[in-house]
């Protein structure tokens, strides 16, 4: 129950930031059978919620071990459906850790959920597939063979106008599940294939140049402009606080769309129900509620009616990791 609910207010929210959203061959999916699922990582944790809200069924994401150190955050991504994956520099009992997740996931998988895995390993912001880290691919199949886990490779593919503006347009699409039981040789799954058969196919079908958005009919251009104008007068200034602030935070990293999407996701309802309650107790219920539909409505029709830009230097490489002053400082 929380999970769906929380997927449907991702979902119902990234319509506000993603106003050119493509879907592709979702019928693949293979909802009732346990999957690995796969796919390419240029934007760090936005590509989960794009491929969260898209999947049928519940998704455990594995993700950085790090951020999981402080208690809260443990609870607080734990929460979010998120297992920690630690690498050898992250920690030095890196490879134990590592166990008790995989563990989890299988135990997981074999009670028909599914598991996001990026074989990238790390965030680029780029277009292009970089190289497989594939320990974590290799032995949740492993572990699923051994455990008679019928397990299913799902991969999709993504792909982004930018990584640096808003509103954008984005495509995911599903492709051939693949089934490892197909690549056994000598009662051993073999691995190696099965993320060279992924590699094959996300190459196949990713872009390797920034998604070309589509432009809005003229009509329905039209009927934006003036809604659209309310909502910039009204509410531009309060996604430009964020996005200023967001973006001189993440300057040189990958996590720009990731922690601007989260801010405003979690803050302008709030605002909106600030704003109405106040309204409302001024002036009667019935203009509270009236603010409570005209703003979100006409900040809808503000990034709708926006044309989209696409990267224009996307062969920048960011960082995947934020600099603290104590490191810089080193």
């Amino acid at each position: 129950m929380f999970y769906s609910l929380v997927k449907s207010f991702v979902k119902f929210g990234l319509q506000w930031y993603v106003t050119d959203l493509r879907t592709e061959q979702l019928e693949l999916i293979q909802e009732k059978t346990p999957s690995l699922i796969v796919a390419n990582h240029p934007n760090s944790f936005f590509d989960a919620l794009i491929i969260a809200v898209h999947a049928p069924g519940e998704i455990r994401f594995l993700t950085r071990g790090d951020l999981f150190e402080k208690p809260v955050n443990n609870w607080l991504l734990r929460s979010l459906f998120m297992l920690p994956i630690y690498k050898k520099n992250d920690v030095d009992d890196a490879a134990v850790r590592n166990a008790f997740t995989y563990e989890e996931c299988t135990r997981l998988l074999k009670d028909g959920k599914h598991i996001l895995i990026f074989p990238e390993g790390r965030s680029h912001n780029q277009y292009t597939l970089h190289k497989f880290m594939p320990e974590g691919c290799d032995r949740l199949m492993e572990m699923c063979y051994k455990k008679e886990v019928a397990l299913q490779i799902q991969p999709f593919a993504l792909s982004y106008s930018s990584f640096s503006f808003v509103p954008k347009a984005v495509a995911i699409q599903a492709l051939p599940p693949i089934d490892p039981t197909d690549y056994i040789e000598d009662h051993v799954v073999q691995m190696t294939a099965v993320l060279q058969k992924v590699r094959e196919e996300l190459t196949a079908n990713m872009l390797v140049q920034p998604l070309v958005p589509k432009e809005n009919p003229p009509d329905l251009q039209k009927f934006l402009w003036i809604p659209a104008k309310i909502g910039y007068y009204t509410q531009f200034w309060y996604y430009r606080l964020w996005r200023d602030y967001i973006r001189k935070k993440t300057e040189g990293t990958i996590f720009f769309d990731s922690l601007l999407f989260g801010s405003l996701l979690f803050s302008y309802p709030l605002v909106v129900l600030l704003f109405s309650l106040l309204i409302g107790g001024f002036f009667g219920f019935m203009w509270g509620l009236f603010v409570f539909l005209v703003l979100p409505f006409t900040s809808y029709c503000m990034v709708k009616a926006q044309r989209i830009k696409t990267e224009e230097d996307f062969e920048v490489i960011r960082k995947n990791y934020f600099v603290t002053k104590e490191k810089q400082n080193d």
